[in-house]
């Protein structure tokens, strides 16, 4: 089962170092491995390249990726709305 991801997506990392970990999906490549960034350790300018099948969506916002488009966005506003999503688990 394939689950699709999209721009925006609120992911959890199943594997590696940061197993249960958030992160928000700001792009996917021609291959299928997805840009993510958390805003402290994985912020806007260094995102991780990750294997999707490594990851599990758990939700999704197009504000923020808006904001991201847009050179609005500081790693502050991401981390704190990923912190959001931590609250609800």
């Amino acid at each position: 089962m394939d689950i699709e991801f999209m721009v925006g997506d609120i992911v959890k990392s199943l594997s590696g170092h940061d197993k249960n970990h958030l992160f928000i999906v700001t792009s996917i490549d021609k291959n299928g491995y997805l840009a993510i960034i958390d805003g402290k350790y994985r912020p806007l300018d260094k995102p991780k390249s990750k294997n999707p099948k490594h990851l599990i969506k758990v939700g999704h916002d197009d504000d923020i990726i808006k904001k991201i488009n847009s050179s609005l966005a500081t790693n502050t506003e991401i981390y704190k709305m990923i912190k959001v999503y931590l609250v609800k688990e």
